[in-house]
């Protein structure tokens, strides 16, 4: 069914190949898929979330449990049926990341290695610097549009589950993150 609107959405408007982008955050694992339009930009196709406290793991214990890890494989390969029938089948029109519940975690990289394992799908660990820096190609779009973001300074916090990330734009240019 999904495949089926997927290409009566293609033929209407014109739109590219589909893409995944899969995020292993705190307390879930995110996945949104997307077109990319001929202009640059997206059109939500679809989101799917799944509950996976790996925060829950790293912050108690400084490691994520083997259950949880088994967990983790389990929604993504719940995920790649669902990329399947949007017609995802190439690495390259897939992006995971991890951020800090597996950046902090002692046992990250065997993590990683097992999702790679069991499903093909390569998990890169962001640092905070790249978190600075997602958030900020995404609510830069929206402050633009704003008659006081360029006047004024503006501070954008980004609260997840295991982290906050501050922007401080001055006068729409950023100034610092922290």
């Amino acid at each position: 069914m999904r495949a089926k609107r997927l290409k009566q959405s293609k033929s209407l408007m014109g739109g590219g190949d589909p893409v995944a982008v899969i995020e292993l955050g705190t307390t879930s694992i995110r996945m949104v898929i997307a077109e990319i339009t001929r202009g640059g930009k997206f059109r939500v196709l679809d989101t799917l979330q799944q509950v996976v406290s790996l925060g829950r793991d790293t912050f108690t214990d400084g490691q994520i449990a083997r259950s949880t890890v088994e967990a983790c494989v389990a929604a993504l390969r719940s995920f790649q049926k669902v990329m399947r029938e949007y017609g995802i089948v190439e690495d390259r029109h897939v992006r995971a990341i991890a951020t800090s519940a597996v950046r902090e975690a002692e046992n990250r990289d065997a993590l990683v290695d097992r999702i790679q394992i069991a499903t093909g799908i390569q998990v890169a660990i962001i640092d905070e610097a790249e978190i600075s820096r997602l958030t900020y190609l995404a609510v830069r779009p929206v402050l633009m549009r704003q008659p006081f973001f360029k006047k004024s300074d503006t501070l954008v916090l980004e609260v997840g589950g295991g982290s906050t990330e501050a922007l401080m734009f001055k006068k729409g240019k950023v100034g610092n993150s922290h």
